[in-house]
């Protein structure tokens, strides 16, 4: 599973093509706790990658890699649902509802 084509996904809005990293590592038995550090070029995608790499872990019953830990927060709220900025109700229940690491 390659860590930079489902935060590419993620940040593009490409929710098909997140779909199918997150089934294929899924299938694969991928193991989250082995995930390399990604060298990304800013501050928004490195916190997407530890934010769902956090969050596939533990769906997966698996602790995150030691990286996630030190990465920080986005500087501004970043939403993977494209319907969330334009929809002050649903950016609401994504700020609200959404997974801890995200």
């Amino acid at each position: 599973m390659d860590l930079r084509e489902l935060v590419n996904a993620l940040v593009i809005g490409d929710t098909l093509a997140a779909r199918q990293c997150v089934a294929d590592a899924e299938r694969e038995g991928f193991v989250w706790t082995k995930v390399a550090a990604p060298r990304l070029s800013d501050a928004i995608t490195m916190a997407v990658a530890a934010g769902v790499v956090e969050m596939l872990a533990a769906r997966a019953g698996q602790p995150p890699p030691s990286w996630t830990s030190s990465v920080p927060a986005a500087p501004h709220p970043v939403f993977l649902v494209r319907a969330a900025e334009p929809m002050p109700r649903l950016r609401r229940a994504c700020e609200t509802e959404g997974p801890e690491p995200l």
